[in-house]
């Protein structure tokens, strides 16, 4: 069995989304004054990789603590679109390979390469899921969409149209995957993507792994 880690390290100043609060995490407790080690972590529910809760745009939504641990963990898929450019948009024709024998209730991970322009301007304008290709996703049964990027819409036109479409039909939705490019597209995984249980929030930080039960050593 190999785990492979697909969160990004949370730490003082690592990238948000603009206009979040700034994230910092920072020592309040010391060996030498108090004898034990504490931090003190402060950021937004969407910080680093996370998953967003219906809540997020729908106020009548469900919070992110209305699901049960077991919503999160899933057998899933990687779908491959590492030829998108930045600020493009996915469309339903690329997805739709990637669809053929998918069962309701999986999860889809859009693997572009992009998590390795993080924390960089660059990262900012990434591709994004145009609205065909959400309804496709939809009517196809996914149950969770992961990407690799900052947003499954444009942030950098700040163009809502694919977060309400997912959302508004239970399909949640993970951003910020880190070492996607360890997985092989095409192939299979369970995702484990459970979020700190913060109670009644839109969203929450997730650590984000894939197991890959075909074989080889754990990571």
């Amino acid at each position: 069995m190999k785990i492979i880690d697909l969160t990004h390290e949370i730490h003082t100043g690592m990238m948000a989304y603009p206009g979040d609060p700034e994230i910092s995490l920072e020592e309040v407790a010391t060996f030498e004054t108090d004898g034990c080690h504490v931090d003190y972590f402060k950021g937004g529910s969407h910080t680093g990789t996370h998953i967003d809760a219906p809540y997020h745009f729908l106020p009548e939504g469900k919070r992110i603590t209305d699901y049960p641990v077991s919503r999160f963990i899933g057998e899933g898929r990687v779908c491959n679109l590492q030829h998108k450019k930045a600020g493009e948009a996915i469309t339903a024709d690329e997805i739709n390979p990637c669809l053929e024998g998918f069962r309701q209730g999986d999860f889809l991970l859009l693997q572009t390469g992009w998590s390795e322009k993080y924390g960089t301007d660059e990262y900012l304008n990434h591709p994004y899921i145009s609205l065909e290709a959400a309804k496709l996703m939809v009517e196809s049964g996914v149950s969770i969409i992961a990407v690799d990027f900052l947003n499954v819409d444009p942030t950098l036109r700040e163009q809502w149209d694919t977060h309400p479409v997912f959302l508004s039909n239970e399909v949640l939705i993970v951003e910020n995957i880190n070492n996607s490019l360890e997985l092989d597209a095409g192939s299979q995984y369970c995702f484990c993507f459970v979020p700190m249980k913060l109670g009644g929030s839109d969203g929450a930080p997730v650590r984000a792994y894939a197991i890959d039960n075909t074989g080889g050593e754990n990571e």
